[in-house]
């Protein structure tokens, strides 16, 4: 159910060099629109283009799914007005479609002096499928369009049809290029019950109304002058700042009967598990390997261990689209005779694996952290990932299939604090996934240094608990052998450019289990300096990935770290007995609701320790403490730059 960006990343090349192909056509500006752009390229100095209307008309009809069910069929007329800001400015207007929608009209039309005339009614259609999905029927048709002057304008309007109001589920009004005016209206007819929930509204000036008229109800979404949204690293996911809108269709009247869609969460449920249940899982097959896999385990826990990871290690996760086919999960013997799988077939193959050796597992559906909805909203848009249930002894695991290495009774932070919807039958259960805290995924270090005239070499050792483990083996296992040994070397140099490891030692990789710890030689000599008969020295490092977390003055949006961590460093100098330290920098102690820092040098005779810890205990940097959050990075890296000074006694 989860799909990477790379689908975009592959359009918006194909746009580009689609467009540097095309020729300029001459569109006569007007003064009027000219003196309009002009104005406006001084407000949006970053943006090429601007979109002066966007207007959306929706009307719902009664149809039938290609499941034989009566259902509201939803149709789309909208359109869009651009301006260009900039001479020689290009922007690509895409519209998506796949077996639930259907794109009935597609048109561009170029203004020339007060008049549009179109110039193509079809665009540009394209798959959007990439490498990493077996099968997915969502394409996108799409306009390349180019101005050749400051105030140019071009309209695009498009007809769609949504052939199952279920699968219609929220819009939000922000897009890439900012909007002057961008309007949502539905007429809704008094046979639909239908709630539109409004999310992420506050401080934002959205104008929402309705208004009855006759038979109908005019459910209208409008609001003015919007910046574009950018795309900015780590950001926090756009459900979760974003104002939009969820569609819960609860029902509809049709023949005189009244037909329940998502009024109540149960609702949710009974459709996701008619689908759940239209798999045709045929076990037989399963059954050889359940048994191999088992046989000559010590306890229920090796067992389910042996049958969790073969299913993490032995089939590839690859995501299918294909309408409702989407959403039903593909049969046990499908995944396992061809060995990959979406998220649902895998999650669906460990269930039948783990209930054949005689567990109490269920099929399970649940939203990513990339989604803040919770299972009370009944609506389709709550879960995108489906992972297994299993009950063993009074406890609840939570086992994803799509996890390589995630060790048995650990979590990815992706579902950690979500709601899960159990499946039990007729019946169904809602459990809170636990969250961990920053201590359970530790990364330690410790290093013992000596220095000798110019010679500062020792011993380090790193310690990888909790999902940074995870994280590691799923890096490291796919390498090639040489590349295996680089990377372990990158571990113990800490991004240090002046640092080198050598006879690098670690713990059992191929149990994933186990904590990982990697030991090696260190040479830290390049960071040796003499200047008039004293050394500098300098045993501390800051972290390259966290330079990436220092916001620039453009930043919109807050982080998204997509973790809790900590990191614990105990770093010691021993010197020659005839040297002492001149000075060590002052202690440094921040401690936040959300992150935490804590280092100090302390000096025994002719050793100094550097005991320091990070603790991120949020994963989420909200836009808001952005100025904290920039202070707080610089406070460790002035900390970590540090250079102890070492002179004759």
């Amino acid at each position: 159910m989860i799909k990477t960006k790379q689908n975009l990343k592959k359009l918006f090349v194909l746009c580009f060099l689609t467009m540097a192909s095309l020729p300029l056509l001459a569109q006569f500006v007007t003064p009027d629109d000219e003196s309009f752009a002009k104005s406006y390229a001084k407000k949006y100095k970053d943006d090429d283009v601007l979109c002066k209307t966007a207007y959306h008309f929706y009307t719902f009809d009664k149809g039938k799914n290609s499941l034989g069910d009566k259902v509201i069929e939803i149709q789309e007329e909208s359109e869009y007005e651009f301006l260009s800001l900039k001479k020689y400015a290009g922007i690509t207007h895409a519209e998506f479609y796949n077996k639930f929608i259907e794109i009935n009209n597609f048109k561009k039309a170029n203004k020339y002096n007060k008049k549009y005339i179109t110039i193509d009614k079809s665009g540009i259609d394209r798959s959007v499928t990439n490498d990493g999905i077996f099968f997915d029927d969502s394409r996108v048709r799409y306009f390349p369009i180019r101005f050749n002057d400051i105030g140019a304008l071009t309209k695009v309007n498009v007809k769609k049809t949504y052939s199952d109001g279920r699968y219609f589920t929220r819009f939000f009004f922000q897009n890439e290029y900012p909007m002057l005016e961008n309007v949502y209206e539905f007429k809704v007819p008094e046979w639909v019950d239908v709630d539109f929930k409004s999310l992420n509204f506050k401080d934002q000036s959205i104008e929402a109304t309705k208004v009855k008229k006759g038979s109908y109800t005019i459910y209208k979404f409008s609001v003015q002058n919007i910046e574009a949204e950018k795309s900015e690293y780590r950001q926090i996911g756009r459900a979760f700042t974003a104002p939009h809108v969820v569609i819960q269709i609860k029902s509809f009247t049709a023949s005189g009967e009244t037909i329940k869609a998502f009024e109540k969460v149960d609702d949710v449920y009974n459709w996701n598990n008619r689908l759940y249940n239209m798999a045709s899982n045929d076990k037989t097959k399963l059954q050889p390997m359940v048994t191999q896999l088992t046989k000559g385990k010590a306890n229920d826990i090796e067992k389910i261990k042996s049958i969790y990871y073969w299913v993490q290690d032995n089939i590839r996760y690859i995501a299918y689209e294909d309408g409702y086919s989407g959403y039903i999960p593909s049969s046990v013997q499908e995944v396992f005779s061809k060995k990959y799988g979406d998220c649902k077939g895998m999650a669906n193959l460990l269930t039948e694996m783990l209930l054949l050796a005689g567990y109490d597992a269920h099929f399970t559906w649940i939203g990513t952290n990339s989604i803040p909805y919770s299972q009370t909203l009944a609506a389709l848009c709550v879960n995108n990932h489906a992972i297994c249930t299993l009950y063993l002894n009074g406890k609840t695991y939570f086992l994803d299939g799509t996890e390589n290495y995630e060790p048995f009774g650990e979590n990815a932070f992706r579902i950690q604090g979500k709601e899960a919807m159990v499946s039990k039958g007729k019946t169904f259960e809602i459990i809170k996934v636990p969250e961990a805290i920053a201590a359970d995924n530790l990364i330690s270090t410790k290093a013992d240094f000596v220095l000798s005239d110019n010679i500062l070499k020792g011993k380090a050792k790193v310690l990888i608990t909790g999902n940074n483990r995870a994280g590691f083996h799923q890096s490291y296992q796919t390498l090639p052998t040489k590349s295996k040994k680089e990377f372990l070397n990158d571990y113990l140099e800490f991004g240090n450019d002046n640092l080198e490891a050598t006879n690098i030692v670690t713990s059992d990789l191929s149990n994933r289990d186990l904590p990982i710890t990697i030991n090696g030689d260190i040479d830290l000599s390049n960071n040796v300096n003499t200047i008039g008969g004293n050394k500098y020295v300098s045993i501390d490092f800051f972290p390259k990935t966290l330079d990436r977390f220092i916001p620039d003055e453009k930043r919109l949006k807050g982080y998204d770290i997509d973790d809790v961590l900590k990191f614990e460093d105990e770093l010691s100098l021993t010197i020659p007995n005839t040297k002492t330290f001149i000075d060590k920098p002052d202690d440094l102690n921040i401690n936040t609701e959300g992150y935490e820092f804590k280092g100090a040098y302390i000096v025994t005779g002719n050793k100094i320790v550097l005991k320091k810890s990070l603790t991120l205990k949020k994963s989420i940097v909200d836009k808001k403490d952005l100025k904290t959050w920039t202070k707080f990075i610089e406070d460790i890296k002035d900390f970590n730059k540090y250079f102890l000074s070492i002179t004759n006694k």
